[in-house]
């Protein structure tokens, strides 16, 4: 899940895990972190994986590698503070946007992994819960990452449920 714009399904997000027994990721601005700190606590409470998303979302090809490293920095200081929890050295890239200098700069900032995603069931584009329920169900495969947004704009939080429920079957 990204955690990147408005709270959204957040909640009820990590309510859903919590009663279906699952761990989720969490890849966070910053800003969103600094917004809603009581949830990332709870989210490393309850055992989730944190991913660091950069501070405000910029696009990271177009922007210099000491702005690049201000974003990774900023977000890891935020949830350290937070939580003691290390985002290091796992980055989600803002839009799934890199180059070869990006992840120089990623892997000279403590991030090896640069974790991007297998399936994009486009909920962020106001899909059905069916929609995004078909679309997370024929891209499950072992290893499978599915991309999902906390914010109010997508189905994913009330989605999340079902796709556990048919996965597990």
């Amino acid at each position: 899940f990204d955690c990147g714009s408005d709270t959204g399904y957040a909640a009820q997000i990590l309510d859903t895990a919590k009663a279906k027994g699952v761990r989720l990721s969490f890849g966070m601005t910053g800003t969103w972190a600094q917004a809603n700190p009581d949830l990332v606590r709870r989210m490393v409470v309850e055992g989730h994986h944190l991913i660091n998303h950069s501070w405000n979302h910029p696009d990271f090809p177009t922007i210099p590698p000491a702005q690049r490293a201000d974003q990774l920095r900023r977000t890891a200081d935020l949830v350290r503070s937070l939580t003691g929890h290390e985002l290091r050295p796992y980055f989600r890239p803002p839009y799934g946007s890199m180059n070869d200098s990006v992840l120089a700069d990623l892997a000279a900032n403590g991030y090896t992994y640069n974790i991007m995603w297998s399936v994009d069931t486009r909920g962020w584009q106001g899909r059905s819960i069916e929609a995004i329920t078909h679309e997370t169900l024929a891209g499950a495969a072992p290893g499978a990452i599915v991309l999902m947004h906390v914010g109010a704009t997508s189905l994913y939080g009330l989605a999340l449920g079902g796709i556990i429920d048919q996965l597990r079957a």
